[in-house]
């Protein structure tokens, strides 16, 4: 899935939340008195355990206080579908046209039921693949369990109040790649968590910024590949500063291979970073990569 040739590096800049360009860092002992360090890569990523609060980070400070509003969770069965990606592409198309009737309102037993406030959904996959939806409408309203049903009638559907806690919970659970679907992995990207208008407290105005720089072109990966480049990857990090590096095997393989060495002589600094010697620079890395990839070869 990489195009370099084995025994080299890829190096490009770090991108720190989504952006591109050098981005500061803060300052450590480490970048003070100049020494280079190197770090397995922390993508922002909704699938990966620590990369997820980078994606939360970026819109936290917009959530809204959901405790006691409308929870909803929408599940299939799997009977009604030939597979799963099947599944999910009928079931996201559906549950549109559910949130429609409601917005628009719904007779039941006698009554209109109308559920028009902005709302969240979340995505999620069960142990076997099959996908499942979370809803949190920022209402109070009263809707009948049995109405959502026969609304949906894909599965099964619980009706809940959420609270605070439990909103928290759901949006930092991760699903990590190795349990995803294969055809979730041949996908481009799946959009995990999506809001409409007035879910999220606005943003604060900006002032507009004219740039004359060519927007950069996005690479076009499967997330397999996506997350195999994320796995080869590190972050060195030197004066303030940060770029990333490529390897063409995964990075925490290297890592364990090389930990030990690196705490004996004194460089390694806890929390998965060591310091690299500046005469050698990646070469030790490089060295330790080609004899791993000969040996599986």
């Amino acid at each position: 899935m990489n195009d370099n040739p084995p025994g080299e590096t890829r190096e490009e800049t770090v991108s720190q939340g989504g952006g591109g360009g050098d981005r500061n860092l803060p300052a450590t002992a480490a970048n003070i008195l100049g020494e280079q360090t190197i770090k397995e890569f922390i993508p922002a990523s909704w699938f990966h355990p620590v990369g997820i609060y980078k994606v939360l980070a970026r819109f936290w400070d917009r959530l809204p206080d959901v405790s006691g509003k409308l929870f909803l969770t929408f599940t299939l069965d799997p009977k009604n579908y030939a597979d799963e990606e099947a599944a999910f592409e009928d079931s996201r198309n559906w549950l549109r046209k559910v949130f429609y009737q409601l917005r628009h309102g719904v007779e039941y037993e006698g009554k209109i039921y109308i559920i028009d406030a902005p709302y969240c959904i979340k995505v999620e996959f069960h142990e076997s693949g099959w996908v499942h939806f979370h809803a949190i409408f920022l209402t109070r309203r009263f809707l009948p369990k049995e109405l959502l049903a026969g609304l949906w009638d894909r599965g099964w559907v619980t009706v809940q109040r959420i609270t605070t806690d439990e909103f928290n919970y759901l949006l930092s659970y991760v699903t990590k790649p190795d349990d995803l679907p294969a055809w979730v992995l041949k996908r481009k990207r799946l959009r995990v968590f999506q809001t409409t208008k007035g879910f999220l407290k606005p943003l604060p105005p900006k002032p507009k910024i004219i740039s004359l720089k060519e927007p950069r072109k996005r690479a076009s990966y499967t997330m397999d590949e996506r997350f195999w480049r994320w796995a080869c990857s590190a972050v060195i990090r030197q004066n303030g500063k940060a770029r990333k590096v490529e390897f063409q095997m995964p990075y925490r393989e290297l890592f364990d291979h090389l930990v030990l060495s690196a705490a004996l002589d004194g460089c390694y600094k806890g929390s998965g970073e060591i310091i690299i010697n500046r005469k050698e620079g990646l070469n030790l890395w490089l060295k330790m990569q080609n004899q791993l990839l000969k040996s599986k070869s």
